[in-house]
């Protein structure tokens, strides 16, 4: 059965929470990164998308200098074990209209699965599984693009 740590994205970048918005999108831009994940006393505690950029900077005419991290980070922050099975990260994302979840090993972020990251390895996720849940996967390609959040 594959995993969360299987099918994951080894570049994630953490940065604590008393960092400035402009700081964040200025390290996802040079890491061409599509999400940074937040930490307070180095643990995880949120993550900041573009897409919370477009929805509550661009699109509210908010300068990201009067903001603060806090202000900006998806309310939704999921997480999951890197022995998670695919198949129940796909189902999570599904319930809870996320596109970016965590991976965490012992407390600490060790890397992040986003709908790419499906993509990427459906042919091992298919060949891999008892029990191929086309369903799920149809529905996580197909209702992503809707989803309002991260």
């Amino acid at each position: 059965m594959t995993i969360a740590q299987d099918i994951m994205s080894k570049k994630i970048i953490t940065i604590e929470t008393t960092s400035s918005v402009t700081e964040i999108a200025k390290i996802m831009n040079k890491n061409n990164i599509s999400c940074i994940v937040l930490t307070e006393n180095e643990k995880p505690c949120g993550i900041i998308t573009e897409r919370d950029y477009l929805s509550k900077i661009v699109a509210q005419n908010k300068k990201a200098s009067d903001l603060s991290p806090t202000q900006v980070m998806s309310s939704t922050f999921i997480t999951v074990s890197a022995d998670t099975l695919v198949d129940k990260v796909a189902q999570v994302m599904l319930e809870n209209k996320v596109r970016h979840v965590v991976v965490i090993d012992k407390g600490h972020p060790i890397g992040i699965i986003t709908i790419t990251d499906f993509l990427k390895h459906i042919n091992t996720i298919i060949i891999d599984s008892d029990e191929y849940s086309k369903d799920l996967y149809e529905s996580i390609f197909e209702e992503h693009e809707y989803w309002d959040r991260q």
